[in-house]
Order: structure tokens, then C-alpha cells, then sequence
């Protein structure tokens, strides 16, 4: 039997960003599935990249998320000239869903500090090692 091809770094960009969009949204990928008539597993897949997500699906994504459809390609120049989206490293971390909840919840003040703290303990990390 023969092995399926890689998944496409553009496909896995688009799913990360259906993901993070999802995730910031407060909605499940079974909601998800449910406003798109598709089960939850086949979110995961469109999420992953490793299912390819038509053009009709991608609009329908964008409208039951509230978004431009444009915003689920942000970042895709980056991914075509070969490199990886922050985004999409980003949504790949387990507590990203509940990170960006908390920090949507704050107040922008303590937001702010506390970006700026993570910020100003990357750079002496880097500038110590």
C-alpha cells in the first residue's frame, strides 16, 4: 500500500490558523463541526493539515468564526518561502488554548505588563546562554 504523500506546510499553516482563530473564539472543534456539518474529527484533520480544505469549506470556516477569510492565510508568505509561522508554532503548544483565553480575559494593563515581562525574561535568557 502506498504511503500518502507529506502534508503540505501551507495546509498545516491554514489548519494552525483555523485552530488559533477556534481556540480564540472560545469554540470547540466539535462546535465547529457541528455549524459546518462535518464531525469533530474531521476539524482535527483541517487542523493538522492533514486534510486539504476546499475553498467553499475555508469561507464557511471563516463566517461561523467571524472572520475575513483573508485572516486564515495570515502569515502564509512566510510558510511559502520556507520557513514556519509563529502562529502556527504557537497554536501547536498544548497550553496555548488556555494561555490566550487568560490572556484575552485580562485587563489590558496586566496584559500588557505581563507580555512585557515574558518579552524581557526571553531576552536575558538569550542574552545569558
Amino acid at each position: 500500500m502506498a504511503t500518502p504523500p507529506p502534508t503540505h506546510p501551507i495546509d498545516r499553516h491554514v489548519g494552525a490558523m483555523i485552530r488559533a482563530h477556534r481556540r480564540a473564539a472560545g469554540v470547540s472543534q466539535e462546535e465547529l463541526g457541528t455549524a459546518l456539518g462535518l464531525t469533530f474529527q474531521q476539524i482535527q484533520k483541517y487542523e493538522t493539515g492533514e486534510n486539504r480544505i476546499s475553498a467553499s469549506k475555508l469561507v464557511e470556516v471563516a463566517r461561523a468564526l467571524s472572520l475575513p477569510v483573508g485572516a486564515l492565510f495570515e502569515g502564509v508568505d512566510v510558510v511559502a518561502s520556507g520557513g514556519e509561522s509563529l502562529i502556527a508554532r504557537f497554536v501547536s503548544l498544548r497550553e496555548a488554548g488556555p494561555f490566550m483565553e487568560a490572556a484575552v480575559a485580562l485587563p489590558e494593563p496586566v496584559r500588557n505588563e505581563l507580555f512585557r515581562l515574558a518579552t524581557v525574561y526571553v531576552a536575558e535568557e538569550q542574552a545569558a546562554g
